[in-house]
């Protein structure tokens, strides 16, 4: 399988998708070192909590936020996989496969699940903050449509893309 790059729209989005996925990558390499960390040095993370005025829970509440966040983090990775194997078909002049119809779909849920995902993490965030003095810490709890738009606009792409390789695969054996 021969990757064709000569489209500079189809070069830029594969380049910059492989390094979101690496920043994606470190950010899971912070939390995998922050955990165990916060463990370890536990007794001087709730003695500096306590002195912003926050209960002990702060500590839970930071160990939700980065386990949410290593969970937001994987599934967006996953996200970004499926959509560089997209591109990956595009460049090499066939999109319409079984395969891309497949990713697209789970792009959708993958979409529906960070949707969800966040919902907690930012309850946890605003918490949090509420229960730390000088916090100056923003948290949006918009639950706007855009996540609602892109999951249902990937499951009608899946569809899209189920019929083309069906109409294809009728097309080709008429031939």
């Amino acid at each position: 399988m021969t990757r064709i790059f000569n489209d500079p729209l189809l070069s830029f989005a594969r380049f910059f998708i492989v390094f979101a996925m690496a920043v994606i990558v470190i950010g899971l390499g912070a939390i995998v070192i922050a955990l165990p960390l916060l463990g370890i040095y536990h007794a001087e993370v709730l003695a500096e909590l306590a002195s912003d005025g926050a209960p002990d829970a702060a500590l839970w509440a930071i160990i939700g936020l980065l386990l949410m966040a290593g969970v937001i983090l994987s599934l967006s990775w996953l996200f970004l996989r499926h959509m560089k194997r997209i591109i990956d078909t595009v460049a090499i002049g066939d999109p319409f496969v079984p395969e891309n119809a497949d990713r697209l779909s789970a792009m959708g849920w993958l979409t529906l699940a960070i949707y969800l995902a966040a919902i907690p993490l930012g309850a946890m965030a605003v918490w949090l903050a509420s229960v730390t003095e000088g916090a100056e810490t923003r948290v949006s709890t918009d639950v706007g449509g855009g996540g609602i738009v892109l999951f249902l606009t990937l499951f009608i792409l899946a569809r899209v893309f189920r019929k083309g390789t069906e109409m294809r695969e009728e097309l080709e054996g008429t031939v």
